[in-house]
């Protein structure tokens, strides 16, 4: 598994231990170290597992950290994890029994848990990649089912797409599985398998303007890719990127929405509530579905809880 570290010292030791702690036991553990500040990497290094290897690298991004990592790993399986996310006991053994229960899979997804800051957790994300219609919004770069936290794959399907774009740090998970889903179809273990830390310091609180313009640019590019036409060139797209009002109101709704259901994740239930209104408002076909969706993901999850149980 491949963990991209940068300026987190806060969370790398639980992210490692919980690596450390599967139930699926044979592992290879790299720490791709991003020119970080702080003591992260010392942290990582001090784990005395000869499982973790920890490379230190010049800042490049994230993209270049997971790539480098790529290029390191030795196993027939690839999983990558941020350093400030945990996984669960069960994961790894979970996904890999579902990506080798049909050779049609490539990769496989899991619901996880939000997290605070301060580790407390208030609610959850992820939804089936399996429903009807979703395997043709992945092709197309319109939808990333779970976090990039959660995933794995075959590191020679990985290889195979290309890795990731480095060009494209905010959206490279996207666009990355977008291509994957050409190799085969993708899965979502519907029940929680690790835990996603939404905190002030994360890319998607900093950058969701930069987020949405590249999002429509890799749909382009995926969607040309499926269709055999030339794929856009990035630089051309961002200069003459020019949101249209209509996606301006559908930015708008769905920023309303997420940061709704945050806020009744976190038991804030009145402003939630207000928001969700205000995203009704503008885009109540898209938020009426989005609604549908969590309460049938909320379903599934508590079913597949019981039947554990």
């Amino acid at each position: 598994m491949i963990i991209p570290l940068y300026n987190t010292e806060e969370y790398i030791g639980a992210c490692v231990a919980s690596v450390l702690g599967q139930t699926h036991q044979e592992l290879e553990v790299i720490v791709v170290d991003d020119g970080s500040t702080d003591g992260g990497a010392a942290i990582a290094e001090g784990f005395d597992d000869e499982r973790v290897r920890v490379e230190r690298l010049a800042n490049q991004g994230v993209g270049a950290a997971r790539n480098h990592g790529l290029d390191l790993a030795k196993g027939e399986v690839v999983a990558f994890l941020d350093a400030d996310d945990l996984w669960y006991p069960d994961k790894l053994a979970e996904q890999i029994a579902v990506l080798e229960s049909d050779p049609r899979v490539v990769a496989v997804g899991a619901v996880f848990q939000y997290l605070s800051g301060d580790g407390r957790p208030f609610g959850r994300t992820g939804q089936d990649a399996r429903e009807a219609g979703t395997q043709e919004r992945l092709k197309r770069g319109q939808l990333m089912p779970f976090p990039i936290s959660s995933l794995i794959t075959y590191t020679g399907a990985v290889r195979a797409a290309g890795g990731f774009d480095e060009s494209l740090p905010p959206v490279a998970d996207l666009d990355l599985l977008a291509r994957l889903a050409l190799a085969g179809s993708v899965a979502t273990v519907m029940r929680p398998l690790g835990a996603y830390r939404v905190h002030s310091n994360a890319m998607t609180s900093r950058q969701p303007d930069e987020m949405k313009m590249l999002a429509r640019f890799v749909e382009q590019r995926a969607t040309a890719r499926l269709e055999g036409r030339p794929a856009p060139d990035l630089d051309a797209f961002v200069s003459s990127y020019r949101p249209t009002k209509a996606q301006r109101r559908q930015d708008g709704a769905e920023r309303r929405f997420r940061d709704a259901r945050l806020l009744a994740m976190e038991g804030r239930y009145v402003k939630a509530a207000v928001l969700c209104a205000v995203a009704l408002a503008a885009r109540p076909a898209y938020t009426l579905r989005r609604i549908v969706l969590r309460l049938r993901a909320r379903r599934t999850s508590a079913g597949v809880a019981r039947h554990g149980n």
